[in-house]
């Protein structure tokens, strides 16, 4: 009996992601296709500053509803989940304001602390790109809320292929910064409305609508989620600050175009197994806790079979694709890639189980390894800048001291869980 609802939950687990993965390689595909016609109406000058926009975007993106949108899924009673959903937008609205009278005030500060001085006339664009980024994200958590999985799915191809195409349209009319900052918005903004009503529709909202319980409720996220999602992206985004500081727009270029076809093709599927993860140890911990440590074994080996594939191909043959695809101008790119496949295939083992602390109720450690993460990687990277690749090699090699630690902690966790639930 135990076995075949320990297989139950295997097999339901990898369906959704199945689900979910079938549109991860659409959305890749469109990026493949699409890259080489953008590289040439868009300098890598251009795609650089681009680049550094995202960046900065993703940080303050992420913490846009100080993680309130993770404990969308968490609730059983749909009423709670519905009031979630409120506090969520309603901290996301609060944030942006907040974020876009920052910037008002102290943006010649803020941006050149962040090597960003040629974001300083448009900083404006940032809490725009934030509003639209977290919007994007209260959507995909409240369909996943309800196993909406191929709703989901769709509302990543749609996010990507609307984007890749208006950057297209968009490079037709006028291959420009902003050209490409409006794609990125109206991208997210035409895969929000598509599954806006379908994923409200879902969630109704209770009568007596009590946020500040909510709130409390679940104050772990702000407090201990929020600062530890905030410097894990400061961490993977170390790379462009650094390549901002040290080398120029054009290396940012070439590091876009390497990102866009290694690391978010990765991301995307681990982002997949990520939200499917969540959503089904959340539901498995509930249950029966014991069994978390059965499903994060048996996650970790299909990721691990999963990303050596792509890791050989892009280490040995990323110079022969690069120059076969986009010519000798990008050939730098290439050379990044090479070292950027070892970094991409850590995160991919390690970012979809990462939520199991959060599923513990154990964000504090999480929270400690993320801060400590940041830590290595700044003063490692900072110590060996003099090149690209001593750059990107530091960066890979901190990276993965930090992704396995990571899973001991989260293995040594669950396992003792599951002893203790025998």
């Amino acid at each position: 009996m135990k076995t075949n609802y320990n297989n139950k939950i295997t097999n339901d687990f990898f369906n959704n992601v199945l689900k979910i993965s079938t549109s991860t390689i659409i959305s890749a595909l469109v990026v493949a296709i699409t890259l080489p016609i953008i590289t040439k109406m868009f300098s890598a000058s251009i795609l650089g500053k681009y680049q550094l926009l995202i960046s900065i975007i993703n940080i303050f993106g992420v913490i846009s509803c100080f993680k309130y949108e993770m404990a969308i899924v968490i609730p059983e009673k749909d009423d709670i989940a519905s009031r979630v959903l409120i506090l969520c937008l309603l901290a996301l609205s609060s944030f942006c304001l907040i974020l876009l009278l920052i910037f008002y005030f102290t943006s010649g500060v803020l941006l050149k602390a962040l090597n960003a001085e040629n974001l300083i006339d448009t900083f404006w664009l940032i809490p725009i790109g934030v509003l639209f980024f977290g919007l994007f994200e209260i959507i995909k958590y409240s369909l996943l809320r309800k196993k909406l999985f191929n709703h989901f799915s769709k509302a990543r191809v749609y996010q990507v292929l609307s984007t890749q195409s208006l950057m297209i349209i968009f490079g037709l009319i006028k291959p420009s910064f902003i050209s490409l900052f409006l794609a990125f918005i109206s991208g997210h903004f035409i895969s929000t409305m598509a599954f806006l009503k379908k994923s409200l529709m879902k969630i109704k909202p209770s009568k007596n609508i009590q946020i500040f319980k909510v709130a409390k409720k679940f104050k772990k996220f702000p407090f201990f989620n929020t600062p530890m999602v905030f410097a894990n992206t400061l961490s993977n985004e170390l790379p462009v600050f650094f390549l901002a500081t040290y080398f120029s727009s054009e290396t940012l270029g070439y590091f876009l175009l390497a990102n866009r076809l290694i690391v978010i093709p990765m991301n995307l599927i681990g982002t997949a197994i990520n939200k499917v993860y969540f959503q089904k140890a959340s539901e498995t911990f509930n249950r029966n806790k014991k069994d978390l440590f059965e499903l994060y074994i048996s996650t970790t080996k299909k990721l691990i079979l999963l990303g050596i594939p792509p890791l050989f191909v892009f280490y040995f043959l990323s110079d022969f694709i690069v120059d076969l695809i986009f010519g000798d101008n990008w050939v730098v790119t290439g050379q990044m890639m090479k070292i950027i496949a070892v970094t991409a295939f850590f995160k991919f083992i390690t970012s979809p189980i990462g939520t199991s602390f959060t599923i513990i109720n154990k964000q504090d450690f999480a929270f400690y390894l993320t801060f400590l993460s940041l830590v290595l990687r700044f003063f490692i990277m900072l110590n060996f800048h003099n090149s690209i690749s001593s750059l990107f090699w530091a960066f890979t090699i901190s990276s993965a001291i930090y992704y396995i630690v990571y899973h001991i902690f989260v293995f040594r966790l669950l396992s003792e869980i599951s002893k203790d639930n025998e």
